[in-house]
């Protein structure tokens, strides 16, 4: 078998190394490319690239550049991959929330000018999509029938080191832009109402203008900015490991790569569905809603109060879980599932994907997250 990927030369370059190879983009590009170098010859396009006149026997390629790659070129089949929810929801949900908190839009954080997602998903035999079922949910139910999920995972050696750090009562959110998306303004308003003898969070993550001026002037000392740490650096796995817990209040995602380091690092998150973290993780987390502040400042206080025996115990079942359900091995399993559901004369796959069973759970506040606009109104900084 043939076949073209196309993804981002920043973050995975084959070959050679690229400057964001450990985040999550260049790690599940290159176990893409190595799950199809096992079906047969790959060539690899950045992004920005846009060949004309390949023949493949298939196409696998980020959702940026899929339509006009498949236009251009001769494909027996093709897969998008998105790594984003619903990108017109999302698009809606941000321009909601920047009105309404009347900050920035982060025009970055969209696909380019130019991108069609109803043409990217018609041409799209199969769609490839990291997420859960809220995630899933997102997406028109038109589409549905040609999504398959996937979970991604991240580098277990580095985020489960012992640095022999003492855990602390102590939080931390964990970004690499700490702004709109990310739910740094809950961050913002939740623990403002925190007293910082009680607890602290760590926030981990640039925080560029309006978002370092809006912390400024609300934080009562209950947060301590670190700014942008690489995830490859000592500093920040300590920092995580010196945490028994996380609040990261995203309101959206693909699938959260920060928020699965900090689970392997040992903190229980008190997060939202809408991190696209598996659904069976999540019921070993504390799930809120976005922008339920009084809701989240509640659960702040509830897990202080859990006892060390209780902290361990949901810490370890959570542990179990998450490396049960993310891991590379399945990551790569379901998407060579994916190919020879689509490439009918491939020999079928012999290994297994590691499984993924339930585990006796107590999840705390587990309500379900819908797709629509998910914030409440509640006030904000001015």
């Amino acid at each position: 078998m043939e076949s073209v990927l196309s993804y981002f030369r920043s973050y995975f370059d084959p070959g050679r190394s690229a400057p964001f190879e450990n985040h999550s983009a260049g790690q599940i590009a290159r176990h893409l490319f190595e799950t199809l170098k096992q079906r047969g010859p790959v060539r690899y396009f950045g992004s920005k690239e846009r060949p004309r006149g390949l023949q493949a026997d298939l196409f696998l390629g980020h959702f940026y550049a899929f339509e006009e790659l498949s236009k251009q070129n001769e494909f027996s089949k093709r897969i998008a991959f998105y790594s984003i929810s619903d990108p017109v929801r999302r698009r809606a949900l941000l321009e909601s929330l920047a009105a309404e908190f009347d900050v920035p839009l982060p025009d970055w954080d969209f696909p380019p000018a130019g991108f069609d997602h109803e043409a990217t998903m018609e041409w799209a035999d199969l769609v490839l999509l990291v997420g859960n079922s809220y995630t899933l949910e997102t997406f028109p139910l038109r589409w549905r029938h040609k999504i398959r999920l996937l979970n991604y995972a991240v580098d277990l050696s580095i985020f489960q080191r012992d640095f022999g750090v003492k855990r602390r009562n102590e939080f931390c959110y964990v970004a690499t832009n700490c702004g709109l998306r990310k739910g740094f303004m809950d961050i913002i308003e939740v623990w403002k109402q925190i007293d910082p003898a009680a607890a602290r969070l760590h926030a981990i993550g640039e925080i560029e203008p309006p978002w370092d001026d809006l912390l400024a002037r609300s934080n009562n000392g209950s947060i301590v900015a670190h700014g942008w740490i690489d995830s490859r650096e000592d500093e920040y796995v300590r920092l995580l490991q010196s945490s028994k817990f996380a609040h990261i209040p995203t309101y959206e995602e693909g699938q959260m790569g920060t928020l699965l380091e900090a689970i392997h690092a040992g903190c229980i998150p008190i997060t939202t569905r809408a991190s696209g973290i598996d659904d069976r993780v999540l019921e070993q987390c504390v799930v809120i809603e976005p922008r339920d502040i009084q809701q989240q400042v509640d659960a702040i206080y509830r897990v202080l109060a859990w006892t060390e025996d209780e902290y361990r115990e949901r810490s370890g079942k959570l542990m179990e879980t998450a490396v049960r359900c993310h891991n590379w091995t399945g990551f790569e399993q379901a998407v060579a599932s994916a190919i020879v559901g689509q490439i009918g004369n491939l020999p079928p796959i012999v290994k297994s994907a590691v499984a993924c069973e339930p585990l006796p759970d107590t999840p705390i506040d587990n309500r379900r997250q819908v797709t629509a606009l998910p914030h409440k109104g509640s006030e904000h900084v001015a």
